[in-house]
């Protein structure tokens, strides 16, 4: 009589973008992070010191920096179809979502690909993008021409109170959207422009950002004032 054995593998789980994608209920739509340790390379003085994921990180720093890994492994893998299926299959707002709440987008040249793929697998999301790449002019000018590429695709400089004036006023004259956090008083532009206040921030409307008709994910060239926290 012979005996057949059948040996069962276990694979090792791998994250991808369908599996770290997040539901944020704070600002009403899905998210993609990465860790700041790997990504942030274009942080100012400011950011660095006020930086609020610094602060989750001393409070819960074990469970962050597992989840980071997740976070860091599976933005390198690129699985944009299951990023893809995970929105068909959601019941919450789909129409828009964030890159990223925690870290940078563009790190360098190899994520303006990284970005591209994630647009072009969801042609039916907005995404809110804010960047600090423009303190790499040459790269910044990849990821305008990617990004100008994608009508989902919504750019905004990120800026704050120690950034050089001239530099964000260069990016306000070239028509670039921008993000502005860290004084409270400052509610114009180096322009003169008046900044839109952040309703999610300055009213406390959780969720706002889901439903918003101007601000962030405006078509238009706009300049948003975050209260600070």
């Amino acid at each position: 009589m012979n005996t057949t054995t059948t040996t069962t593998t276990t694979a090792t789980a791998t994250a991808t973008l369908g599996t770290v994608a997040r539901w944020t209920t704070d600002i009403g739509m899905l998210a993609i992070d990465r860790s700041r340790e790997d990504s942030c390379r274009h942080a100012s003085e400011f950011c660095r010191k006020t930086c609020f994921n610094a602060k989750l990180e001393r409070a819960f720093g074990h469970s962050i920096s597992a989840k980071d890994r997740q976070n860091d492994e599976a933005w390198y893998g690129n699985d944009v179809a299951s990023l893809a299926a995970k929105i068909r299959r959601m019941r919450n707002q789909t129409a828009r979502a964030r890159l990223m709440t925690r870290g940078e987008s563009f790190r360098g040249f190899d994520d303006i690909a990284r970005v591209r793929a994630i647009l072009e697998a969801t042609p039916d999301t907005v995404w809110w993008i804010p960047s600090r790449a423009w303190k790499r002019p040459v790269l910044w000018a990849a990821v305008v021409e990617m990004a100008s590429a994608y009508p989902n695709a919504r750019l905004m400089a990120s800026i704050d109170p120690s950034d050089a004036p001239e530099m964000v006023r260069a990016l306000e004259d070239a028509g670039y959207s921008t993000m502005f956090y860290g004084d409270d008083s400052a509610t114009t532009t180096a322009g003169g422009a008046r900044r839109f206040l952040c309703p999610k921030t300055h009213k406390g409307l959780k969720g706002h950002c889901g439903i918003c008709k101007a601000g962030c994910f405006s078509t238009k060239p706009v300049h948003v004032h975050l209260k600070q926290h």
